[in-house]
């Protein structure tokens, strides 16, 4: 009898454990294959189609992290946002971007340093935009090279990858234009020379027909500004605008890039335009429980209210539909993409 249940206790300890054995490797599937897709959901914050992306961080929202983790392997290229000049014309990194830079110098996506041509004064406000300041740094061979010099002892003294030019409000002075295109060539082979990659950033309203771009660095396109403080409220782009921008590059040689932007406007009755995040035009749309529709030709959210000093507001912005809307002009036309830019956002 002793031998008898000393093989049967083993069998029916078997039996009683083999559905929570069974189980437990089932819920270790299920929690690989939940796993699996939630990596891969990730993966995905934008079309399978878009295989390669590069985006701005900017010094005054380095609340980003979150926006990468979701970008994933397509974010191949990162450009922080800005240098810019001191009252003395001397090529300056804000020391917020400095520091995120450290701190993310590890990641494995290509940085770039974006250097814009704001001046700051002496009352400590910014001349932004100066082509005054261009003037003066592009005005001959000399004051170029010093120039390359400068951006080129930047970029090797924090190890950036690359550097990306933003030099705007250009507009039609074609001999300012010309010292520049002189400049980007000179600056290119300075960087390549150094193992550093250079892209340009251009505005929707520089005379292509009147310019002669030589093939080198990637040239990138601000395909947005459609609406803004200048206009009545609507979108920062449509398909229509972004395959007309896309036209105008068609002169440009090698490799172009076509930048998108998050985020929108928020138009007051008392004439003021302020620029808006994804997420601070949720937070506004659900304080004041408005209803929020979405525009046929931009895809862009947009929705109106009033606020506590019966001021009336519309805001327009966009969202993940919005950009995934405006990528698919672009990738269809074979380019890659650019986000201006990361930081509130909720893709």
């Amino acid at each position: 009898m002793k031998k008898k249940l000393f093989w049967i206790v083993p069998i029916v300890l078997l039996v009683l454990l083999t559905p929570i054995i069974y189980k437990g490797v089932n819920s270790k599937e299920a929690d690989s294959k939940d796993n699996k897709v939630a990596a891969k959901e990730g993966s995905k914050a934008f079309g399978g189609d878009v295989n390669s992306l590069s985006a701005w961080v900017v010094y005054w929202d380095l609340s980003a992290d979150k926006e990468i983790k979701a970008l994933n392997n397509k974010l191949k290229n990162v450009s922080y946002f800005s240098a810019n000049f001191d009252s003395n014309s001397k090529l300056v990194m804000p020391e917020e971007l400095i520091n995120y830079y450290n701190e993310t110098k590890g990641f494995k996506y290509d940085k770039y340093i974006t250097i814009v041509n704001d001046k700051a004064k002496g009352d400590g406000s910014y001349s932004l935009k100066d082509t005054s300041l261009l003037k003066t740094l592009l005005n001959n061979e000399a004051s170029r090279i010093s120039h390359i010099e400068d951006i080129m002892n930047l970029a090797v003294k924090y190890g950036f990858n690359g550097i990306e030019i933003d030099y705007e409000q250009i507009k039609n002075d074609m001999g300012l234009w010309n010292n520049y295109i002189l400049f980007v060539n000179e600056l290119y082979k300075k960087a390549e020379s150094k193992g550093l990659k250079l892209r340009v950033v251009l505005e929707t309203n520089t005379p292509f027909d009147k310019l002669n771009f030589a093939e080198g660095p990637t040239y990138v396109l601000m395909c947005y500004n459609l609406h803004g403080g200048f206009s009545k409220p609507g979108g920062k782009a449509d398909d229509k605008f972004i395959r007309s921008s896309i036209e105008k590059m068609s002169k440009v040689p090698g490799k172009k890039d076509f930048a998108i932007a998050t985020g929108g406007f928020n138009w007051s009755s008392n004439g003021k335009t302020t620029s808006v995040t994804e997420e601070e035009a949720n937070g506004i749309l659900k304080k004041y429980k408005a209803k929020v529709r979405r525009d046929d030709d931009s895809k862009c959210l947009y929705f109106s209210y009033k606020d506590e000093n019966n001021l009336n507001h519309d805001i327009w912005y966009a969202d993940k539909i919005t950009l995934n809307s405006w990528m698919k002009v672009i990738s269809e036309k074979g380019y890659d993409i650019s986000i201006w830019r990361l930081g509130g956002n909720l893709f």
